[in-house]
């Protein structure tokens, strides 16, 4: 009985509470607890080696993340070392070549990469022993061999050579000189003279000077025990041998006043990059990264919801994406705002991201944007927890930066106390509305509209590297479009006049040429054959040579009144409207021959330009009702083409640049003088065709002309 009464009691209670409760109203939230973290404290070893070991038994895995802390300094004339030594760390050691070594690193199933401040590597726990073999041989025993020096090197210019018309590239360039200063390490600009300038013992020496353990971290992350990885340490880390800790430097930097445009001119743009920044004093770990991350999240840190994106994309339609960062660093950070925006709109995007950025510092962010970004932010730290590469990520970040212990624990505490006015007064002292860096990269017809952004009224113009911008050279007097063309003509058909040229095509109606290139990317030699024939034949394929065959990735041909294209992966094209009218008119020889006949083709001299010291008469080429350009530099010198520039754009409007080196000009039977090496530069892509056969036929007869390959 005593029971059922207390049940009663209890039933009674309850309803009673549930009668109070007023459901309309919606529970007030509870505040953020602190949060238990289990940091580990750094271990350091007799060489100086600090280790961060994080449990984690769920899967027989382990991870192994060095980190050398060396301080960063300038590279001067060698900009780019530290890249190519991090790529050389993955060349291979003296005790195992680079593809034993590699073949290693796959047979267990391993992931290994390098960088110039260490690697990353993992494998599961039975493979353990391997693979701290071979990481303890690229520490202690780099190879540094002199053919992979020389592939690394060769590869890095040719990206240099492609960053040039690539607009984000030059964006960064120019930003990181106004902002950081040529003589500061993030304001060091990387050129193809910095790159040539390096040696095989420059990198020998970056090894020795800043790749030492008594500043470096190794962070052990997966299913081993603290005393497994002192283990390892001691096994597979002991030889390694301190040095000399590096200095820490000071720098000076340049600091904005007023408002300063930059522009760097990409003709044939379609679409401008806007990046308005400047430089920020805001060092890890100081009291006002969360909030001042939280202002940024609402300025333009990523979400739809973001001011920037709101107002430039979903209200504006003037780009598909406009953004804001703040960086912290030990030595600076920087403040950067913008996107890609059509040329048309270019100066009303600037005025609307000005705006923004004014409206943070004048105005206090609403209610609901403070606590959509909040809520946000708590739901991606407490997700980030989920991953035991984000203990490893704190603990390091608590050594390095010397947090509180409790820096991460009460994160969550700290952000939720953050207010409406401690945004407005981080963003009073972290964004400068009045003292901003502008630059654009994009058509120089748009220029003049970005006059009434500059406190003085004026633009600096830069060229791809952030350096002042050389206006073209006029060309001499008596140089024209006909002049250079001609001089081309002439050099290539090995003539001197207009009746040797008429006697010697009366003779030639058919050229093949066959060229082939090693795709490193594939492991495999491309080969690319090409048949023109008077007036206009034209057919080329192109095919790929692979273990099981010749495999053809790209075909065309024209027989002077049809034909057509195959790419794999897209199937076959015919040539119709346009496309067909543009394939019968007169190519052969050298389509430069008709350029002054073509009345759908403008051809311009610009005047002289320079190219790694070499001097280049540049002709721009415009199809008519077309915006795509495309221009051809001549020799001042020789008069010979040496390159050839494509710009176009995609269906949204993005620009991709196409450039190609004509090199090793030769004469070959039948008279003719013809470039022997073709490097083509599309992006990353990079590909160097090496000519190896030539035929010269009287007949322009060929079955490829039909189709039949």
């Amino acid at each position: 009985m005593k029971k059922l009464i207390l049940s009663l009691s209890v039933l009674f209670v309850g309803l009673c509470s549930m009668a109070q409760l007023d459901r309309s109203v919606a529970p007030e939230p509870q505040p953020n607890p602190p949060i238990e973290l289990n940091i580990p404290d750094a271990i350091e070893f007799d060489n100086g080696l600090q280790v961060i070991v994080v449990e984690n038994h769920k899967l027989p895995q382990v991870s192994f993340q060095l980190f050398c802390d060396y301080p960063i300094s300038p590279e001067g004339d060698k900009s780019g070392l530290s890249g190519l030594f991090g790529e050389m760390m993955g060349a291979g050691t003296t005790n195992t070549p680079k593809d034993a070594f590699d073949s290693k690193v796959d047979y267990i199933g391993a992931t290994l990469a390098t960088t110039s401040r260490g690697f990353y590597a993992s494998s599961l726990k039975k493979h353990t022993p391997i693979l701290l073999g071979l990481l303890s041989e690229v520490v202690t025993s780099p190879a540094f061999p002199e053919d992979e020096f020389e592939r690394i090197k060769k590869q890095t210019l040719s990206g240099l050579a492609s960053s040039k018309n690539d607009a984000s590239s030059i964006s960064a360039n120019i930003s990181n000189i106004i902002n950081y200063g040529s003589d500061h390490p993030y304001g060091e600009v990387t050129t193809e003279e910095t790159i040539e300038n390096i040696t095989l013992d420059d990198v020998k020496n970056f090894y020795k000077e800043k790749f030492v353990p008594n500043h470096s971290y190794l962070i052990i992350v997966g299913d081993v025990t603290v005393e497994e990885a002192k283990g390892y340490v001691n096994e597979y880390f002991s030889g390694w041998k301190s040095g000399v800790s590096s200095t820490k430097m000071t720098y000076n930097t340049p600091t904005a006043s007023g408002s300063n445009v930059y522009f760097g001119a990409r003709p044939g743009a379609v679409q401008s990059v806007i990046n308005i920044t400047h430089k920020v004093d805001l060092k890890p770990g100081h009291e006002d990264i969360i909030t001042v991350r939280i202002m940024n999240q609402i300025l333009g840190g990523g979400s739809f919801s973001a001011r920037l994106m709101s107002n430039l994309r979903e209200d504006k339609a003037y780009t598909y994406g406009c953004y804001s960062s703040m960086s912290s660093d030990p030595l600076m950070g920087e403040f950067s705002a913008g996107g890609s925006f059509r040329n048309e709109v270019t100066d009303s995007a600037v005025t609307q991201i000005l705006m923004e950025i004014s409206r943070m510092v004048n105005e206090q962010v609403t209610d609901e944007e403070l606590s959509l970004v909040k809520n946000s932010m708590t739901g991606s730290f407490a997700r980030s927890l989920e991953s035991p590469q984000t203990i490893a990520s704190f603990a390091l970040n608590t050594v390095r930066y010397n947090l509180p212990r409790d820096y991460y624990s009460t994160y969550l505490q700290r952000l939720e106390k953050i207010t409406k006015e401690d945004i407005q007064n981080a963003a009073k002292k972290y964004l400068s509305p009045e003292n901003l860096n502008i630059v654009i990269v994009g058509n120089s017809e748009i220029a003049e509209k970005l006059v009434q952004f500059d406190s003085d009224g004026s633009i600096s113009y830069k060229d791809h590297y952030g350096q002042e911008a050389v206006s073209l050279k006029q060309a001499p007097e008596g140089i024209t479009v006909e002049s250079i063309i001609q001089t081309y003509v002439y050099k290539y058909m090995m003539v001197s006049s207009e009746e040797e040229l008429e006697a010697k095509l009366a003779k030639i109606g058919m050229i093949e040429v066959t060229a082939t290139a090693f795709v490193e990317e594939m492991g495999a030699n491309m080969t690319l054959m090409t048949y023109s024939g008077a007036m206009n034949k034209t057919a080329s394929v192109m095919s790929v040579n692979t273990p099981t065959g010749v495999m053809a990735v790209q075909r065309e041909h024209f027989n002077g009144e049809s034909g057509g294209t195959f790419m794999m992966g897209a199937g076959k094209t015919k040539y119709e409207g346009d496309d067909l009218e543009a394939k019968k008119r007169p190519n052969f020889p050298v389509s430069q021959r008709y350029y002054l006949s073509n009345p759908n083709l403008e051809v311009k001299l610009l005047g002289i330009d320079e190219m790694n010291d070499k001097e280049y008469y540049k002709l721009q080429l415009k199809e008519k009702d077309s915006d795509e350009l495309s221009f051809e530099y001549y020799s001042v010198e020789t008069g010979l083409l040496c390159y050839s520039e494509s710009i176009v754009q995609d269906e949204e409007g993005n620009s991709f640049t196409t450039l190609i080196e004509f090199s090793e000009y030769t004469e070959i039977k039948k008279g003719l003088y013809m470039p022997h090496k073709m490097t083509i530069n599309a992006g990353e892509q990079v590909l160097e065709f090496n000519t190896i056969k030539v035929k010269v036929k009287k007949k322009p007869v060929a079955p490829q002309f039909d189709g039949d390959f």
